[in-house]
């Protein structure tokens, strides 16, 4: 073979290299795409208008710690992250902790690790002490608790804009019911978005 004819060869090949390479590139992003399936949750944005339970957003559920009216919780047009409203949670009274939850049922995802992620951001929450915004996920069966995880550690305090939050929970097997949502412990004001669910393989 000539050295004319050799570079024809190589100039023949690089294509397939480069089609090699590309091929190789999107089995990497396929893969890092597919370390999680979506869970359906109901009204993830806040953009329904129609009421839930106990006068909450649509798939949402509203409470607080026991005693007097202490979280006001409402749709807020005003600051969002996405769509047209989000959810407001501000304390107004001396009870501990508001939460605004969503009830998934977690047969299906028993013994699976499922992530929970928001957008959400704070105004007026004491950068010391216990208080703070975050992601809440309660694995249970019936109304006994396994497991679960309140974003203790990575909670948001002070004033912040807006941010992606996560948080993760290994689902014992005889998990029945996921409790999934976001919660204000202590005075300030937080505001949730965009809230999704998957479940993580490992």
């Amino acid at each position: 073979m000539s050295e004319r004819d050799d570079g024809g060869a190589r100039a023949r090949a690089a294509p397939s290299a480069a089609r090699r390479a590309l091929a190789a590139i999107a089995a990497c992003v396929w893969a890092l795409g597919a370390d999680a399936a979506p869970v359906a949750l109901v009204n993830p944005g806040f953009e329904s208008t129609r009421p839930g339970a106990e006068g909450g957003p649509e798939g949402w559920t509203a409470i607080q710690h026991a005693g007097e009216e202490s979280y006001d919780f409402a749709l807020d047009s005003g600051r969002k992250k996405g769509g047209t409203q989000s959810l407001r949670i501000t304390r107004i009274g001396p009870e501990p902790y508001g939460t605004v939850m969503q009830v998934i049922d977690a047969t299906p995802l028993a013994g699976k690790t499922v992530r929970l992620s928001a957008w959400m951001r704070t105004e007026g929450i004491p950068e010391s002490g216990r208080g703070g915004a975050g992601l809440v996920l309660t694995a249970m069966r019936g109304s006994s608790i396994l497991a679960h995880d309140f974003m203790k550690r990575g909670r948001l305090r002070g004033d912040t804009e807006w941010r992606r939050v996560s948080v993760e929970l290994a689902l014992p097997a005889r998990t029945t019911r996921l409790e999934a949502g976001a919660t204000l412990e202590g005075a300030g004001t937080a505001w949730v978005d965009d809230f999704e669910l998957e479940v993580v393989e490992r």
